[in-house]
């Protein structure tokens, strides 16, 4: 897996030392130096490729600087401009210049790169089947986007649009089995594809259809009732605010005094409103007023507009904080996996044919 690392951010300097394993530095295929357990090398870009320098008086200007890892468990920190903060990662590091600013580019074991991106949306504390559960979301999601970058010279990013892949949490023991039990698993639909594989923080008490919020209807994201995330932390919501600041923020024209005593419930999702003439998509109202869910019920009062909201999210897929509590109530990762996503199967990644991963 090739990963581009501080995505978005303008990096000019990087320092960078060997944490374990061994480690030699290419230019191509050529090895132009062998890092001491104690080193440390920095990068800087120029016009012409990538200037290297060592605590030790090595200095070298390459086209593409490749660092790579030998033995067991190799694994690197580097500290980049950016952020003072370390960051650690596995396996290999390529470094390429445009002239101004350094890329950087981690080519890892995919098991590695799931157990750190689980690190950073689930961390500690967590079911061992939730663990699992996460592991084989994370890796259907890096087989079924993994061009989604290529024309930059990379698979995913380590960002939010893609995976958060931080290098700044240890991977823990737990999930280090959780992986290694589902290891090279990935989901499959009922057309033979790749799984979406959306999830979200809590449903409030049912998922909904990926049509109803996305574009696509995938047969495998259909709405399904969901009790067991109903008294978690994020079940429940409110919002109170001026019906003239709700009017202006959705852009209506529906006179205000229209629409005293106004009611809209929700005992199944909706997917639309009527407010007056108008009929307003409750995906566009929760963008509009950056609310927690589009599952809510609506009442206007005396010039007041009261929101009481259910669940957290968009609602598609898994949800999680109900998967979390499937777990606890004894449930596995695959009875929980086909709970919300109906029809799919688990295969290994390396069954599937070349130009599907």
């Amino acid at each position: 897996m090739d990963v581009g690392l501080l995505h978005g951010k303008k990096v000019s300097h990087v320092l960078l030392s060997p944490t374990g394993g061994s480690y030699l530095l290419l230019n191509g295929t050529d090895t132009v130096y062998r890092f001491r357990s104690d080193d440390a090398i920095s990068f800087q870009p120029l016009a012409n490729g990538v200037l290297v320098k060592s605590v030790y008086g090595m200095t070298d200007t390459l086209k593409e600087v490749i660092v790579e890892g030998n033995g067991t468990d190799p694994t690197f920190k580097i500290r980049p401009d950016t952020d003072q903060k370390e960051h650690v990662y596995f396996d290999r590091l390529t470094v390429r210049s445009d002239g101004k600013h350094l890329q950087l580019v981690n080519t890892v074991d995919v098991e590695k790169y799931v157990g750190r991106v689980l690190m950073t949306e689930v961390g500690h504390n967590a079911a061992d089947e939730f663990y699992k559960i996460q592991s084989i979301i994370c890796r259907t999601y890096a087989a079924l986007n993994h061009k989604r970058h290529a024309a930059e010279g990379f698979q995913l990013c380590d960002h939010e649009h893609c995976q958060v892949y931080s290098g700044l949490k240890k991977t823990s023991n737990e999930v280090v089995m959780a992986t290694t039990a589902t290891s090279g698993l990935v989901m499959l639909s009922t057309e033979n594809e790749l799984v979406l594989s959306a999830f979200h923080a809590n449903c409030g008490g049912q998922t909904a259809n990926s049509g109803n919020v996305w574009k696509e209807q995938k047969s495998y994201l259909a709405s399904v009732p969901d009790t067991f995330c109903t008294s978690a932390r994020s079940a429940k919501w409110e919002l109170n605010m001026e019906l003239s600041d709700f009017l202006a923020q959705i852009g209506s024209s529906t006179p205000s005094d229209s629409l005293n005593g106004f009611k809209f419930l929700q005992t199944e999702r909706q997917t639309e409103l009527k407010l007056g003439s108008e009929t307003l998509n409750v995906n566009d109202l929760r963008r509009a007023l950056r609310l927690r869910s589009t599952f809510f019920d609506l009442s206007i009062d005396n010039g007041k507009v009261h929101f009481e909201g259910r669940g957290y999210g968009h609602g598609v897929g898994l949800c999680q904080q109900g998967a979390m509590k499937m777990a606890e109530h004894g449930y596995n990762y695959s009875q929980i996996l086909g709970y919300y996503y109906k029809g799919v199967s688990l295969v290994p990644i390396n069954s599937l044919e070349t130009g599907q991963k």
